[in-house]
Formats: structure tokens, C-alpha cells, sequence
């Protein structure tokens, strides 16, 4: 039977959570629990944009550090416990949360000029702000790729991915311009334990491209860039930063 223990970690809503478990029989051996330290209970709101639901990713960062080394140090009492007998780290989290990211990757939020920024930060899956840039999706999509919303339950959704991009460009094109590409912090967070969060590195997974981002291998990856274009022009420049598998 396999020996070694393997880190879970869950990107909440609130808080991240890490688990250390004993992969020879699924024994949970430590965990930790860290509130984000941004927004109000961990999500930054506008009072006057009542959809509006974002998260600082820094508070990613801070999370993983804090978790990682609490739940090692609580295992570490267990006997015959090592650190080097950490197999592998597993990591879920919200969707769809898209971000902005530069041409590095690093997140717009964590650059200093954008540090306290909504549009710079995740937007979070109950950001809702881009309602109505769904229901353009969702039209544009009937008329000229209708096997787009076969994918996805016949409507596109103001939580997902192109959406969410959509609405940055309308409200602040400052923030949209500065963006080389969005990235989701399911595919970012794991990039940034990998170190491959530069855009050429990045491995995007395909259950947050799939009916959120308009992705299948039957089209050749990610959703049309004319398509896209014809909701606005500037996200072609998005549809190219991303890959075809």
C-alpha cells in the first residue's frame, strides 16, 4: 500500500482550509483554518454596486503560507510524521473566479498602482455585476454558435469567465487595458505553488474552461476569437492570450 501524506487545500469563500492526510487510509492527521484578512468576511463589497463580490489575492498567498505550515507543524506530533513525506498537494477553490493577470502573471491586485482596485482583484463566483453582459452572451451566441450554449444549459451565466471580462472593459478600461490575459484561481493558485504562473507556463484545467469560458476540443479550444470580438473588440487580445488545449 502507498506511504507518504498528501496537503489538501480549499479556497473558499471566507477562509482557506488545509488538510494533511495519511494516504494509506485516508486518515486526516492535521489541519488549519485562516480567515481572509480583506473585505468583510473575506469578500470585498461596494454598497452602492450590490452585485458586486470581489477577493484580494494576496489573501491567497498569505493563506497558503499560514495554513501550509500550521497543519505541518500540527503533524509533525505525530509519530514518524516528515514533512519530506509529503507526497503531493491538492487544491480546490471557487468558480468561476476570474483574474486579471500581467504579462508574468502576477495578479494586477498584487502590483502596487492596483493594490486597492475591485476591477485589479478575483472577481468571485456570486459577482453578479455582469448580468446584463451575460444576456449579450447569451444572444450573440444563439445567433452565431448556438453549439456554445448546447454546452452550457442554453444560457450563459453572470458568474462565468468572458462575462466577468466583458464588464471590466465596460467599467474600467484602465484595469482591462493592463490585463494580459484573465486567469482562473483555480488554474492560478497551483501555478503559484508550481512557480508557472508566467502565461506560457500556466496549465489551465479544463473543468473551469469548459461551459464557463466557452471551451471544447470540438472547436478548437476557447470560444471563437471573432465571436467574442463581436461583443467587444478588445477581447480578441484576451481569446489570443489563451491556449488551445
Amino acid at each position: 500500500m502507498a506511504s507518504g501524506y498528501t496537503i489538501g487545500l480549499d479556497f473558499g469563500t471566507n477562509s482557506v482550509r488545509a488538510i494533511v492526510v495519511d494516504v494509506k487510509d485516508g486518515r486526516e492527521v492535521a489541519e488549519s483554518v485562516w480567515n481572509y484578512a480583506h473585505g468583510t468576511a473575506g469578500v470585498i463589497l461596494d454598497h452602492s454596486v450590490p452585485d458586486l463580490a470581489r477577493q484580494h489575492p494576496a489573501d491567497y498567498v498569505k493563506g497558503i503560507e499560514i495554513t501550509v505550515v500550521d497543519a505541518l507543524k500540527q503533524a509533525s506530533k505525530i509519530s514518524g510524521f516528515s514533512a519530506a513525506n509529503v507526497i503531493g498537494i491538492g487544491v480546490d477553490t471557487t468558480g468561476s473566479t476570474p483574474m486579471p493577470v500581467d504579462q508574468n502573471g502576477t495578479a494586477l491586485a498584487l502590483l502596487p498602482q492596483y493594490d486597492a482596485n475591485p476591477d485589479a482583484m478575483a472577481w468571485l463566483w456570486k459577482d453578479h455585476t455582469s448580468h446584463a453582459e451575460a444576456e449579450e452572451f447569451t444572444v450573440a451566441a444563439a445567433k452565431q454558435h448556438p453549439e456554445y450554449l448546447a454546452k452550457c444549459g442554453g444560457r450563459y451565466s453572470s458568474e462565468w469567465f468572458w462575462a466577468k471580462i466583458l464588464r471590466c472593459a465596460r467599467v474600467n478600461p484602465e484595469v482591462f487595458a493592463a490585463a494580459h490575459t484573465w486567469v482562473e484561481i483555480a488554474d492560478w493558485i497551483p501555478a503559484v505553488l508550481a512557480g508557472t504562473t508566467h502565461p506560457l507556463k500556466l496549465k489551465r484545467g479544463v473543468c473551469a474552461a469548459g461551459h464557463k469560458a466557452f471551451y471544447n476540443v470540438a472547436w478548437g479550444g476557447y470560444a471563437d476569437a471573432d465571436f467574442v470580438a463581436s461583443l467587444n473588440p478588445g477581447l480578441s487580445r484576451v481569446r489570443k492570450s489563451l491556449p488551445d488545449k
